[in-house]
């Protein structure tokens, strides 16, 4: 006789087509969106300069007569760097691997994450009704290769406390410190997991350090590789936005503001971050761990004034409560409840997400300097948008070699976009300081009321003759001193021993800095 399968066998086989097929739907549906939605933003075109830059010869710099690290992402940078030359088009590559990354972080959440099928759905839901989530899962910003670290680094990390095998503990750590190299401060959120992860893999001193030493080696490398070529350890924007000389109480006035903000566009995604800290509470350690890291990431976004872009510090919380949700075991009522919490809340920006298309648009500037950056530049750098005539976000920028002839110009605003359309031989002076290694390290002119991400420099006197000439003619005489030693260590000559001794210098504080108060409350232009 031959052998028939039982019906429970062939509703369980029923049982899983369906789910898959559900996956399979969500899945399509954020893809669609993706499409929709994808965009280009100014920062993310100062990136895509130094990637121009790198892939023709003038080093990974933004300004092709001056070393500095204007990017916060080494990691996101590589990727589009290796990809550019295989599509023949960097928006193509910025654009696809966006996408890509994007989709598999949410089918590894959906199909390897969860422990609960209809935890999973809710918390894949809860991503594709986010505005923060959908803005930034593509916008040519790192937040798709961090959201797609996050998920391996704890995806692995639950496999290694499950099994304890020592190479997952291995990998889940290189995977979540590998982090630090799309953006530094994102090493906050995985701190608790990761301590918790190396408490499990503990057997002797030695074996631990080790542990460190190999999950730390990519970061270690890039941080040597930056000290050697760019003469300092961190990357310029952090130089920029953390050293401005705002009073601590307004920056973190201002963090409040960042988040009451996205409550008010987008309630979904902190209300969906409170619930996976909610559920965490009561979870097993692993899930109370991702809780203090979301916690401790958020103290750290308010006590910095957050940011001009709505939600973007948000996603990569509102990811890890989503690793939070999907596996917790939610009982019938629970998954009811959420499931209400979540629809209702995720259609107060519906037009942003789903029902998102080619008109979407959002240019005012409220009082706060925080925008919906996607609807600020969505009309003008969309993908549905783009025209294949026309140099926006679907023509190769032309970086054919010119006479190399230093033209100047100085722009804080827009300055990605305008870059990438204008050959390597104009250097651009930054008064917002994120591609300037002197004026990064110089107070903000003190404004009451200044914008959160534009924290504007004066242009000491004489920098533009500077900058043309490619002499120190700084008027004044501490400024010129700081900035020779600078020069030195970003212009000078690679292996030059005055280099050398230059980026030891600036790094060690060994050097008298320039008036404080003239740059933050005086008047630097005209001394």
């Amino acid at each position: 006789m031959g052998m028939r399968d039982s019906p429970e066998a062939g509703a369980g086989f029923a049982g899983k087509l369906d789910k898959s097929a559900m996956h399979v739907a969500l899945l399509a549906l954020a893809l669609t969106v993706l499409l929709r939605t994808a965009w280009m933003c100014d920062d993310a075109e100062i990136t895509l300069r130094c990637v121009m830059n790198f892939l023709h010869g003038y080093g990974p710099t933004f300004n092709a007569d001056e070393r500095v690290q204007a990017f916060t992402h080494p990691l996101w940078f590589l990727l589009i760097s290796a990809a550019t030359p295989i599509f023949g088009n960097i928006f193509a590559a910025t654009f696809t691997l966006s996408i890509a990354l994007s989709l598999g972080a949410w089918w590894l959440l959906l199909s390897k994450m969860t422990t609960s099928f209809w935890s999973g759905m809710l918390a894949g839901a809860a991503l594709l009704l986010s505005k923060a989530y959908v803005d930034y899962s593509t916008s040519g910003l790192e937040s798709p290769i961090s959201h797609f670290l996050l998920i391996c680094g704890f995806l692995i990390g639950f496999r290694y406390l499950e099994t304890l095998e020592r190479r997952r503990a291995t990998l889940s750590l290189t995977l979540l410190s590998s982090i630090y190299l799309c953006r530094p401060d994102l090493v906050l959120i995985v701190a608790p997991f990761c301590l918790l992860i190396l408490i499990h893999a503990h057997q002797d001193f030695r074996a631990s350090a080790r542990l460190v030493a190999t999950a730390a080696t990519p970061a270690l490398l890039w941080t040597i590789f930056s000290v050697f070529y760019y003469g300092a350890p961190f990357p310029n924007t952090a130089y920029a936005k953390l050293g401005t000389g705002i009073p601590p109480g307004e920056l973190i006035h201002q963090g409040f503001v960042y988040l009451f903000d996205s409550l008010s566009r987008d309630p979904l995604t902190l209300t969906f971050i409170a619930i996976g800290l909610m559920l965490a509470l009561r979870q097993v350690a692993a899930l109370r761990a991702i809780g203090a890291g979301i916690v401790i990431y958020l103290v750290y976004v308010v006590s910095i004034g957050g940011d001009f872009m709505s939600g973007r510090f948000l996603t990569v919380p509102l990811l890890a409560a989503a690793v939070i949700v999907s596996r917790t075991q939610l009982a019938g009522f629970a998954i009811a409840t959420l499931v209400t919490v979540v629809a209702a809340l995720g259609t107060v920006s519906l037009n942003s997400t789903i029902l998102s298309g080619p008109t979407y648009s959002d240019r005012s500037i409220p009082a706060t300097g925080i925008t919906d950056e996607r609807g600020f530049m969505f009309f003008g750098r969309g993908l549905l948008n783009a025209k294949r005539d026309t140099p926006d976000v679907v023509l190769q920028p032309d970086w054919s070699p010119r006479p190399r002839s230093v033209t100047v110009q100085v722009l804080c605003g827009w300055l990605g976009t305008n870059s990438l359309g204008n050959p390597p031989e104009v250097h651009y002076i930054d008064p917002c300081a994120l591609t300037d290694p002197l004026l990064a390290r110089l107070p903000a002119k003190y404004e009451p009321g200044w914008r959160i991400g534009h924290f504007e420099r004066q242009i000491p006197a004489g920098y533009e003759d500077s900058i043309r000439e490619d002499k120190n003619l700084l008027k004044d005489p501490l400024t010129k001193d700081y900035w020779e030693v600078i020069r030195n260590a970003t212009r000078g000559p690679l292996f030059s021993i005055e280099r050398f001794k230059a980026i030891a210098r600036l790094n060690l504080g060994l050097l008298r800095k320039p008036d404080y108060d003239m740059y933050r409350t005086g008047d630097a232009v005209h001394r």
